[in-house]
C-alpha cells in the first residue's frame, strides 16, 4: 500500500514544483516504486520529466471527467526507472470550476473525494504517491489533502513565505478537524527551500523555525544555479546532478521519508 504525500502551500516560486518531482525522483533511485500524479494545470512537473502534455493519451483531467476510464491507462513510464507519472492538462482549471458547481449540488457526488476514489486503484502498486499540487487552496489542492496520508508544505527562505504557510496551515486543520474530509492526515514537515546565504534568508528561516519549530524538517534544500539548468533540460537535479548541494538535501528528506 502505498504512502500519499501532498506537497502544498498557498504560494507560488517556493520550489513546491520542484520539491515534488525531485523527491519523487530520489524516492525511485532508492529503489521505492513511486508515482507522481500532477494536480496542476501548469503541467510543470509533467514538463519537468520531459513530457508534453498536449502529447499525451489519457490525462489526470481525462480520469476526472470520465470514470469509465482505468486509472491505470494515465500512468506514464519515465526516463527514470521505477518513476511513474500521471500528468497534468491545462483543462484542469475547467474541472476544477466544475467541482465548484457539483459542490453545490446535494444530491452529487462530493468532488472531493474523486482523487481519492481513483488512488484506491493505483496505491497497491506503488511505495509511494506524490501529489504535486497548484500554488492555491481550491479544488485540486483540496482532492489532493482528502487523499494524502501526509503533507509536506515547501517553504522558500524569502519574503512572504509565512503568509502562504499560514494559510495552508489553516487548510490543514480543517482537513483534520473531527467532521473534516481527512482526519488522518499527518503534516510531515516544513521543508525550507531556496534558502540563501544572506541575512534576509537567515532572518526568514529563524522566523518560520521559531513559530514552527516543531514541524519543521530537519534539512533544508539551498538555492543552487544547478536546479535551474535541471529545469531547463527537463531533468530533476537528482539525475542532473546528484553531487549539487540541493540534489543532495533532496534525497536526505527522501531517505527521512523513507524511513517513516
Amino acid at each position: 500500500m502505498a504512502k500519499k504525500i501532498a506537497i502544498a502551500i498557498h504560494k507560488g516560486g517556493v520550489g513546491k514544483t520542484t520539491t515534488a518531482k525531485n523527491l519523487a525522483a530520489a524516492l525511485a533511485q532508492s529503489g521505492r516504486r513511486t508515482l507522481l500524479i500532477d494536480l496542476d494545470e501548469q503541467a510543470n512537473a509533467t514538463k519537468g520529466l520531459g513530457v508534453n502534455p498536449g502529447d499525451v493519451p489519457v490525462t489526470l483531467n481525462d480520469l476526472f471527467n470520465n470514470p469509465e476510464i482505468e486509472p491505470t491507462a494515465a500512468v506514464l513510464t519515465t526516463g527514470i526507472d521505477g518513476l511513474h507519472l500521471i500528468a497534468a492538462h491545462p483543462n484542469l482549471s475547467r474541472t476544477e470550476t466544475g467541482m465548484a458547481v457539483q459542490r453545490s449540488d446535494p444530491n452529487a457526488p462530493d468532488p472531493i473525494e474523486a482523487l481519492k476514489g481513483l488512488l484506491s486503484g493505483l496505491e497497491d502498486h506503488y511505495d509511494f504517491i506524490i501529489l504535486d499540487t497548484p500554488p492555491s487552496l481550491g479544488y485540486m489542492t483540496i482532492n489532493a489533502l482528502a487523499a494524502a496520508d501526509e503533507l509536506l508544505i515547501p517553504v522558500a527562505a524569502s519574503a512572504y513565505s509565512a503568509d502562504g504557510l499560514a494559510r495552508t496551515l489553516e487548510a490543514y486543520e480543517r482537513a483534520i478537524a473531527p467532521k473534516g474530509y481527512n482526519p488522518g492526515l499527518r503534516l510531515r514537515g516544513i521543508l525550507i527551500t531556496r534558502f540563501k546565504r544572506t541575512n534576509a534568508s537567515s532572518s526568514v528561516f529563524d522566523t518560520i523555525g521559531e513559530a514552527y519549530s516543531d514541524y519543521l524538517m530537519p534539512q533544508l534544500i539551498v538555492e543552487s544555479t544547478g536546479v535551474d539548468e535541471a529545469e531547463q533540460l527537463e531533468q530533476p537535479v537528482v539525475v542532473y546532478d546528484p553531487k549539487n548541494p540541493a540534489a543532495q538535501g533532496y534525497k536526505r528528506v527522501a531517505e527521512i521519508l523513507n524511513n517513516g
